[in-house]
């Protein structure tokens, strides 16, 4: 199964499986120099893309405070409802720690279960997936619905952690 570049890393065993054979190694004396900077990498990717997309609200003369933002894509892999540590969360946080009001679409999670870290989200309901009332929107997750959906009528920017949309709107951005 191939692995592509993205906000951080999610899923209930992948982040946790590289560390433990870390571990593992350095009870027989092996470097795992590789594996534990790839963790510093994704660790450090959701505050990249808030970065950039602090970045991209200035380009449209906004801030974090006040400005509302769409999630596209809650599950932490394309085209399943599990959720579990997903960098969208992380994101999530980030985001409304800045001051954002944030929303999500994902018609796989249509309800945010309750989790262990992110308790305060339990609850939220999936938004439409429609710009109206938003500032931007920031592609979490390569769902199929993403990658074919016509974003080019768009008119507020686009962040693409993805880099999967196919009709772009006018303001498109990776991060």
């Amino acid at each position: 199964m191939p692995f592509y570049p993205g906000p951080g890393l999610g899923g209930h065993c992948i982040p946790i499986d590289p560390f433990y054979l870390a571990w593992k190694a350095r009870e027989y004396g092996q470097p795992t120099r590789f594996i534990e900077l790839a963790g510093e990498i994704n660790s450090a990717m959701p505050a990249h893309v808030v970065q950039r997309v602090g970045e991209v609200l200035m380009q449209q003369g906004r801030t974090f405070e006040g400005a509302r933002i769409l999630i596209l894509g809650l599950a932490y892999k394309p085209e399943v409802d599990d959720d579990r540590e997903s960098p969208a969360y992380a994101l999530m946080k980030l985001l409304e720690t800045q001051g954002a009001t944030v929303e999500y679409h994902d018609s796989h999670v249509p309800v945010i279960r309750r989790t262990r870290e992110y308790a305060q989200y339990a609850g939220r309901r999936s938004a439409s997936l429609t710009p109206d009332g938003h500032d931007l929107a920031l592609l979490v997750t390569a769902h199929h619905v993403y990658r074919d959906f016509d974003f080019s009528g768009w008119a507020i920017p686009l962040v693409d952690t993805r880099n999967c949309v196919t009709r772009k709107p006018a303001k498109y951005f990776r991060a």
